[in-house]
């Protein structure tokens, strides 16, 4: 059974992509279903975990500096990530032949094909139980992931943020004594 949350969500993409004529409706439909696998939290928007996530599913790994750098790009509302409307708006420029090239594998991954759906009209009850417990396990991954990514963006920020105060107690230095230079 689908929650309304769900349903209204599944709404508010289909009415997104009514922005977006020059997708076919299979295309869209590919987009909503790798969109929504990609958004762990279910906030309507890609973050830095779950674009790291994405890149690595692709076999190409991203920073997190470069994942922020390619939101700032993209993100249009400020939101701090990218949300449907920007991410259908990237794989535009990416069927027209606009996208940067730092984006890589961006536009592939909203065209990988999910084979855990895949488990066949014929598949009996242990098939079926099998392929639920691997995606409870996927999804427990996914979390934990989800979790690292979010300590080491921490982490980076307090570097960051640490060498910032460093160098500003480095240029207050240079100026004391460019001051008492000229007052002598």
């Amino acid at each position: 059974r689908i929650s309304s949350t769900m349903a209204n969500s599944g709404i508010k993409l289909r009415m997104v992509e009514t922005e977006f004529p020059d997708f076919t409706p299979d295309e869209l439909s590919q987009f909503r279903e790798s969109f929504t696998k990609y958004d762990l939290d279910k906030n309507g928007v890609l973050e830095v975990f779950e674009l790291h996530q994405m890149f690595e599913n692709l076999g190409e790994t991203k920073t997190n500096i470069e994942l922020l750098q390619l939101i700032k790009e993209a993100d249009q509302t400020a939101k701090g990530g990218i949300d449907y409307r920007e991410y259908l708006s990237i794989l535009l420029k990416d069927k027209k032949g606009l996208l940067k090239s730092n984006w890589g594998s961006f536009a592939k991954a909203a065209k990988v094909h999910d084979e855990s759906k895949e488990t066949g009209k014929k598949a009996n009850i242990f098939e079926k139980a099998a392929a639920a417990q691997s995606a409870e396990k996927d999804a427990e991954a996914r979390v934990k992931a989800q979790s690292a990514m979010r300590k080491q963006l921490k982490e980076e920020e307090k570097q960051a943020a640490q060498k910032e105060k460093e160098r500003k107690e480095k240029v207050a230095a240079g100026l004391a004594k460019l001051k008492s230079g000229i007052n002598k």
